[in-house]
């Protein structure tokens, strides 16, 4: 008896010297996979850069001096809901359709916010009572859009960015446009809102995902793209319909096309996330983002068929401007692309693991 307990207890102990050796085998196999992969596509930088970089080529005669310094934290409340006259009354320069310039200088880029929106309204007045007061301390001028989806099918994201481009340019030539969610609320007013050469993702650190970015190559949540840029990489994908997988596309295409993924440092790209139930994913996502790269030029804002939709209403709201869209049903069949296109599963781990 005291003989077949001495012989469990030490099969136990190489048992669990196996699994360390396991572990650590596998632990020490990402780094160096990580360490000979890696690849500066996202690069940090400070607020200021955004400013120097709109700068170049330009005169500053007239135009309006940001004093980064002077921007401030602000204790960000992701549970009050003010209705929308409590919102005008602390925004009175905001004029109809959520517009705003500064009076006594001329901002340095024209923007255009993009929020992509269905039955968030609750959302979407927290977003407003903390965004509208943050942009005019940034000496901004912009036009904020919602776009709303029709119906009951599943939310496409990515299509109502790409429509939210186009109607906002009916408006006017913006420089800049910033694809917002709505339930991402930033937290310094340090973080301007403004483009760069490249694509600038906002949301840096999110406090859902313990202050970081989700993955290396991440461009959820928050980001600014110019117009040259946008077209450049043909917009968002259309293809997928219910949550996740839109943005790794996105992210996938601004990568290909050259451009890198900037970002404010960790203390000054943070965002609370106003709590909720999370949608349902997106079907066969995995699958179609293996295929991403075999529709890149297809699927898009150059897609007749996928950019098909139907402006049910336009209409200037006192906070913003309210665009409500017909996108139209999910295809029966998904857009898997070519299988002989598919990116490798060597490509596949240096995008999340690079």
């Amino acid at each position: 008896m005291i003989r077949c307990k001495m012989s469990l207890k030490s099969r136990m102990t190489k048992c669990r010297r196996h699994l360390r050796s396991v572990l650590l085998f596998i632990y020490f196999s990402l780094l160096g996979f990580a360490l000979f992969n890696y690849k500066s596509h996202c690069v940090y930088t400070m607020p200021d850069a955004l400013l120097q970089m709109s700068q170049i080529g330009h005169s500053s005669e007239g135009k309006c001096k940001i004093n980064i310094a002077e921007l401030d934290e602000v204790k960000v409340d992701i549970f009050s809901e003010p209705s929308e006259k409590e919102i005008q009354a602390i925004n009175p320069e905001v004029k109809k359709g959520g517009v705003y310039s500064p009076k006594k200088c001329q901002a340095w880029q024209k923007v255009a916010i993009i929020i992509p929106y269905r039955d968030r309204y609750h959302f979407l007045m927290i977003l407003l009572n903390r965004l509208l007061p943050m942009l005019q301390r940034q000496q901004l001028n912009f036009r904020i859009f919602v776009v709303e989806q029709a119906g009951d099918k599943q939310f496409n994201r990515g299509k109502l960015m790409n429509v939210g481009y186009l109607e906002a340019l009916k408006f006017d030539k913006f420089d800049c446009f910033v694809f917002q969610d709505a339930d991402l609320l930033p937290e310094t007013d340090k973080n301007l809102y403004m483009c760069d050469p490249h694509a600038r993702h906002l949301a840096s650190a999110i406090n859902e995902m313990r202050y970081h970015v989700m993955y290396y190559n991440y461009a959820g949540g928050v980001i600014a793209l110019n117009r040259e840029n946008y077209h450049r990489i043909n917009g968002y994908s259309n293809s997928y319909w219910g949550w996740g997988n839109e943005d790794d596309d996105f992210s996938a295409r601004i990568l290909e096309s050259g451009l890198l993924l900037t970002r404010p440092p960790e203390h000054i790209g943070r965002y609370k996330m106003v709590r909720h139930k999370k949608q349902t994913r997106s079907d066969h996502g995995n699958e179609m983002f293996l295929g991403w790269r075999s529709r890149w030029m297809t699927d898009g804002l150059s897609d007749p068929d996928g950019m098909n939709y139907t402006r049910l209403q336009l209409e200037e709201l006192p906070l913003y401007t309210h665009v409500k869209v017909d996108i139209g049903d999910p295809p029966a069949q998904m857009r898997l692309g070519n299988p002989d296109e598919l990116v490798s599963l060597w490509w596949f781990l240096k995008f999340y693991f690079p």
